[in-house]
């Protein structure tokens, strides 16, 4: 299974040199084998990319992110052709009912939820607000119609920024390390989801006009509360640095409990997917395999 996470920045070119990749700086020449690899972050807006090592790395289902002058994900390169099974895949998903949709999304959110509470215990957040989203937990009902969610996460995110805080606050600079982080998962994602052979435009919840990956923004949801964790320990000192946002593309190998068993996010989200197919054929939420922040385990190279 691939691992490797390539953060490019400061490279002349990259190339591809039998099966490997080839990333060239100066004097200095290093190659990559292609099999080894899951992403590739592009912040570098001078580096030259050869047609045919774009090629392979869409042949080989890897993760290629251009990142624009604010060093966010501005374009992702997927494969024209996906999953070799993929006509059969996307005619199972457009079956999936929507009643299994609506009990998926509810168990979606309270798992979002879950491991919220649990990152608010490791910081010691006052134990009312903690109790408070415990209760919220007992109150998502199918669909969330009622958006606990919402209310949730006023709750958590208050406890840490404070009572005025609000995600759409472009000054803040935590905002801005979340954002980041958040749009390294739902890449990560959205790859996982072409790679598997569904329809990404097509959601569980999430039906954004334009939004081309509504089913990763549904399926990130429990995994933003890694990056959030990561964020609230570790602030950003002003600006993002190049080290910082590297700490961010790096929470990829951080290790969460899936099935009672230990895994890298990657691996997670992977086994999160193969879940849903498992969900929409049994209809037993048992089969869902969501990412659960009990033992939660940054990476740490």
């Amino acid at each position: 299974m691939s691992w490797r996470v390539i953060h490019v920045s400061n490279v002349d070119q990259m190339s591809l040199q039998l099966d490997n990749l080839r990333v060239m700086q100066g004097d200095i020449d290093v190659k990559i084998p292609l099999r080894d690899i899951f992403a590739i972050v592009v912040e570098d807006l001078t580096c030259k990319l050869t047609s045919r090592l774009m090629v392979e790395l869409s042949k080989n289902n890897i993760l290629v992110l251009l990142c624009n002058q604010q060093f966010l994900p501005e374009c992702v390169i997927h494969p024209v052709s996906g999953h070799f099974g993929q006509h059969r895949q996307m005619m199972k998903q457009l079956k999936w009912s929507e009643d299994r949709k609506q009990k998926l999304w509810q168990f979606i959110i309270k798992q979002k939820v879950h491991n919220q509470m649990l990152v608010m215990k490791r910081q010691l957040v006052e134990v009312h607000r903690v109790e408070k989203m415990a209760e919220l937990t007992t109150s998502i009902e199918p669909g969330d119609n009622n958006n606990v969610e919402g209310q949730a996460a006023r709750v958590y995110f208050n406890s840490f920024f404070g009572d005025g805080y609000t995600r759409s606050n472009q000054n803040f600079i935590e905002n801005a390390a979340l954002n980041y982080g958040y749009a390294i998962f739902h890449s990560a994602i959205a790859r996982t989801v072409v790679a598997k052979g569904l329809i990404p435009g097509i959601g569980i919840h999430h039906k954004g006009d334009r939004n081309p990956h509504n089913l990763a923004s549904d399926i990130i949801e429990p995994f933003r509360p890694i990056v959030d964790y990561f964020v609230i320990r570790y602030p950003p000192d002003g600006y993002l640095t190049k080290e910082y946002r590297i700490n961010l593309i790096n929470l990829l190998h951080s290790k969460v409990m899936v099935d009672r068993k230990s895994q890298t996010v990657i691996r997670a989200i992977e086994l999160c997917l193969n879940s849903l197919f498992e969900f929409f054929e049994t209809g037993k939420l048992e089969r869902l395999q969501l990412p659960n922040l009990e033992k939660l385990k940054l990476y740490e190279p």
